[in-house]
């Protein structure tokens, strides 16, 4: 893995001498890297940081407000100083975890020029930034109600809980994911005037489209919104008015003429559009994760999509729960045969476990059988074309992460919880969870059956 080595010590050369000359806790991100969801009015940093409220009065005569929040700001001037701002914890813990790992700050930092990181680091944290890349949900309608998700991000999981009730005896699941239908996220239904969209859609004709090297199209499922389809008529309409690179993220888990009608507006967009979807194991396994999905018409969407010559790339983003990991090494095979066949740039993978709710989160695991997980990717790396087919940073990722399955020890939470309480919550969850879906979790996953059943 020569150029993989390469490539990481190459970007801990860039964190030394680019992030952490200024500070040890300097992030790009903050400044010019944002997610938001429009329709509940919220923003973030990036998707490992919380979000938080964004000030409606404020985006009524500025725009920019959207993104340049008094968190933000605060946090801004934070790591000016060199101090950790507490919601950035998923990079502290994995720079604490090994010295040598590039965490995400380092990644997403790197989308900025140099010149614009000084700026950032030397001006006044008060001062509005037009952000390099954004993440963008413009409501929560979604198809499918995977089991991490919550009612605040998919209409499917608000649906089930609004019929049914909330689930019981979860008392570790301290964000309440499962408990309520988050009416605050559907406020502004489409059709219904969202002063927080109508603000985005005035910033993007203003600056934005100008600014954004990368724009990442969320949900919900983003091919269910009104507003996606307002954005990609826009893009049509008004050739080589924006450089940006249109990123959709999308389940890829509907009927042929929701794809085709995709890939039309995308055959008159003049700039590169990528695909994202997400994948962490195959068939069964991946329809119990992904309550909705349908793995062949999954399949078969992204062949569409290849060939249709007009998506530059799809990639995976591997959202890596306790069991996603049960199958994991299956879908990396079949990833590897796909490079195989179209080449290193086709289905770049990205990896990010799941935190919250806590008792999804790998900890909950036995070590010996995080170990096994770990083994099995540690031998996946050893096939001889791996290191020529999967880019530095997917290898990167992927080492990042067998390291995180080998030695992460505490739950990400802020209160102490033992992993024994976390397993209840676990076993409590998915016994719900089945009996609501019409599902059976010891026959989806025989390797964790026993560990399961054996769950007080």
């Amino acid at each position: 893995m020569t150029d993989h080595v390469s490539e990481s010590h190459r970007m801990l050369h860039y964190k030394n001498t680019v992030l952490d000359s200024k500070s040890p806790s300097f992030c790009g991100a903050k400044w010019y890297h944002v997610s938001m969801w429009l329709s509940m009015g919220k923003t973030t940093s990036c998707h490992h940081n919380p979000m938080h409220d964004i000030d409606l009065a404020a985006v009524q005569t500025n725009p920019r407000a959207l993104h340049n929040t008094t968190i933000k700001k605060q946090e801004r001037a934070l790591m000016q100083q060199g101090q950790r701002p507490p919601n950035c914890q998923f990079c502290w813990v994995m720079e604490d975890l090994n010295p040598n790992n590039v965490s995400d700050r380092v990644w997403q930092s790197s989308v900025s020029s140099k010149q614009a990181l000084d700026l950032a680091f030397t001006q006044s944290a008060e001062l509005d930034y037009d952000p390099h890349y954004l993440e963008i949900s413009f409501d929560q309608t979604c198809q499918l109600a995977c089991s991490y998700c919550c009612s605040s991000i998919s209409s499917t999981w608000a649906k089930d809980i609004k019929q049914k009730g909330p689930y019981q005896n979860l008392p570790t699941d301290q964000r309440g994911h499962y408990v309520g239908t988050a009416p605050e996220a559907y406020l502004y239904a489409y059709g219904k005037t969202n002063p927080y969209t109508e603000a985005w859609f005035q910033w993007w004709d203003q600056s934005l489209h100008k600014s954004l090297k990368q724009l990442r199209i969320t949900g919900g499922e983003p091919m269910m919104s009104g507003h996606t389809w307002r954005l990609l008529e826009w893009l049509a309409n008004n050739p080589n008015q924006s450089d940006t690179r249109i990123e959709i993220t999308t389940n890829l888990t509907y009927d042929t003429e929701l794809v085709e009608k995709m890939l039309s507006y995308a055959g008159r967009i003049k700039q590169p559009i990528w695909i994202y979807t997400s994948g962490e194991s195959m068939g069964a396994r991946a329809e119990y994760v992904r309550d909705g999905h349908n793995w062949n018409q999954w399949v078969s969407n992204v062949d569409a999509v290849r060939r249709s010559g007009v998506i530059e790339n799809v990639s995976i983003c591997a959202t890596m729960s306790a069991i996603s990991n049960d199958g994991f090494v299956e879908f990396l095979y079949y990833v590897l045969d796909q490079k195989r066949k179209y080449g290193q740039n086709w289905m770049l993978l990205s990896i990010n476990p799941v935190r919250y709710p806590t008792f999804q989160s790998i900890v909950i695991l036995p070590m010996s059988l995080r170990l096994e997980y770990a083994d099995e990717m540690e031998k996946f790396l050893q096939e001889p074309d791996v290191d020529s087919l999967f880019s530095s940073f997917e290898l990167t990722h992927l080492t990042r992460y067998i390291n995180y399955m080998r030695t992460m020890q505490e739950p990400h939470n802020d209160h102490e919880i033992s992993v024994d309480a976390l397993a209840r919550d676990f076993k409590s969850f998915f016994t719900q969870y089945d009996q609501r879906r019409g599902k059976d979790f010891a026959a989806a996953f025989p390797r964790l059956a026993d560990w399961y059943n054996n769950i007080a």
